[in-house]
């Protein structure tokens, strides 16, 4: 019978391990999903929010919720099976929006400025992330906000050019 080397002992362990942690780490940050993007300042025509989710895994968001109001974190919730694929985004509109497709996620609320968005958990308790809709002042021009990457700590304004502008 061949007697196992330390060496041999050790590949063996790291290739049977690798995979589980890995598959356990992916599932434990399963739902890191978060506020993205949003768009709030055209007079509640083109309100929109993204929600996106870096992890390898899809994200069902059935039974999670939405809200404009931190006291009523359950404002609007996901009723029906939307996924958000692996590093893909999901957009969800607001009430009054003219851009929606058809069929897509509709809120019950529009977004304005200094309103805060919440995402919570199927608990209807946890907070899973917020961002704070703040216009630039004295800007008119489109613009949208959000984070620049996978940092939530930075919130950013992207300012977008209007057709004529500098003419």
């Amino acid at each position: 019978m061949p007697r196992f080397q330390p060496l041999h002992i050790l590949v063996l362990l790291f290739t049977l391990l690798t995979p589980v942690l890995f598959w356990l780490s992916q599932s434990q940050s399963a739902s890191t999903f978060y506020l993205k993007e949003a768009s709030f300042t055209n007079n509640a025509k083109e309100d929109w929010l993204d929600l996106y989710n870096p992890t390898l895994n899809s994200i069902s968001m059935k039974g999670y919720f939405l809200s404009d109001n931190l006291d009523d974190p359950t404002k609007w919730q996901f009723t029906s099976d939307w996924v958000i694929g692996s590093h893909q985004t999901l957009r969800v509109y607001g009430k009054a929006s003219d851009s929606a497709p058809y069929g897509s996620a509709r809120l019950n609320f529009n977004l304005g400025n200094g309103e805060t968005l919440v995402l919570t958990a199927r608990d209807g308790k946890s907070q899973i992330d917020r961002m704070t809709l703040l216009a630039p002042p004295n800007y008119e021009g489109s613009f949208t906000m959000g984070s620049p990457g996978n940092d939530l700590s930075i919130t950013e304004v992207f300012y977008q050019e209007t057709s004529g502008a500098g003419r």
